[in-house]
């Protein structure tokens, strides 16, 4: 068999050394990144949280502390597969439509998840900034900078 051309074989090795799992969820997070970023054009917010089974919580909680809890084996390979996925996806997705794919696998893999939007403190500009949790876990959107304000937390 002959050899992938050389700007393809640190891409190819990468690919190789992962194991099915971690393929697998790289390329659905690959799909659904497109996906998630047109249905966020096309639908509102509210509608998507809903198709999500996302509810909003009491409360918005606090900013998540670094290294709180960490990501057990599967959680750990779906932060991986966004990021990997982002990094190749004809869009890489901006923080929103990254945790929405994140809330899909990890429903898929009946494990929960906690959606925030977050805002800038004031003196920053309106800005704003999704991150997602699985069981305190960071999933996506990490690390958050000390200076947001959590303003809603949706958890499913």
């Amino acid at each position: 068999m002959p050899s992938a051309p050389a700007h393809l074989r640190g891409p190819w090795q990468r690919w190789s050394r992962l194991s099915a799992r971690q393929r697998r969820l790289t390329l659905q997070a690959w799909l659904l990144l497109p996906a998630a970023g047109a249905a966020l054009r096309i639908l509102p917010l509210r509608h998507l949280l809903r198709l999500l089974a996302l509810r909003p919580a009491a409360t918005p909680g606090s900013l998540p502390t670094q290294g709180a809890a960490a990501p057990d084996p599967l959680s750990r390979d779906i932060a991986e597969a966004i990021s990997r996925a982002a990094a190749s996806a004809p869009t890489g997705g901006t923080c929103l439509p990254r945790a929405l794919v994140g809330t899909v696998l990890l429903r898929r893999h009946g494990r929960p998840a906690q959606l925030t939007l977050g805002v800038a403190t004031p003196g920053e500009g309106l800005t704003a900034h999704a991150w997602l949790e699985s069981e305190g876990a960071p999933i996506s959107g990490f690390p958050v900078p000390s200076t947001w304000q959590p303003l809603v937390r949706f958890r499913g």
